[in-house]
């Protein structure tokens, strides 16, 4: 007979998962409206991030009930901790997008730079692939999936200096450019960010399968 625990925690699975591919969606219009400087996408964005916090209030919501009425311990209070948490790293993620929506309004297409541009699309899809990915990992809670997911935000990171030095060589060339130099470099940041809360969602299934914090894929530049 299945423990009615059981079935509150794969309610909380379903729902995280439902999250995670509206946050998934919000970044990947991100990026197209970057890609396609479509203001409209952006704005639609902006609107939409009410549905992704409405998904993680009801999951702190929820997390709550079952610990106070439940008293859960082991492994079912580490998934119950790990939803919570990552829920939260999901709600940051989907701050990220409306972010960088935002600043694509800001943008100017006559002053954009192309070789920026085609930086910021590949960091954008590597976090994509590593976002599409960590749900994979999380359905399946694969912990060595979740590890190697981990270790692709090296290469996040690589971009974002390439796409910095790039912005700040183009600003101190151009001062007409600094405005957009400087959204770019938000733009960046954000994805760079992005990579990180990811990251810390991989942590949450190591937590859960192992039942201790283990740092993974931590750069500092």
């Amino acid at each position: 007979m299945q423990r009615h625990i059981d079935t509150q925690i794969q309610a909380l699975r379903q729902e995280f998962i439902t999250m995670g591919l509206e946050v998934k969606a919000s970044l990947e219009k991100a990026i197209i409206s970057l890609k396609e400087d479509d203001k409209q996408a952006a704005k639609e964005i902006i609107e939409h991030d009410e549905v992704i916090n409405n998904h993680e209030t009801h999951l702190e919501k929820k997390t709550a009930q079952i610990i106070a009425l439940q008293s859960p311990v082991a492994g079912d209070l580490r998934e119950i901790i790990s939803i919570l948490k990552a829920s939260s790293d999901l709600e940051r993620l989907a701050d990220h997008a409306v972010s960088i929506a935002k600043n694509v309004l800001l943008l100017k297409e006559e002053r954009r730079d192309d070789e920026i541009d085609m930086m910021i699309v590949k960091m954008g899809d590597n976090v994509l692939e590593m976002l599409a990915s960590i749900l994979k990992a999380y359905t399946e809670m694969d912990e060595k999936l979740a590890i190697k997911i981990a270790e692709m935000d090296a290469g996040n990171d690589g971009i974002f200096l390439d796409i910095r030095k790039r912005a700040m060589d183009l600003i101190k060339t151009n001062p007409k450019f600094a405005s957009e130099g400087i959204d770019y470099l938000q733009i960046a940041n954000h994805l760079e960010r992005s990579g990180d809360y990811i990251t810390n969602i991989a942590e949450w299934i190591v937590y859960t399968k192992k039942g201790k914090i283990t740092e993974l894929g931590r750069n500092d530049f």
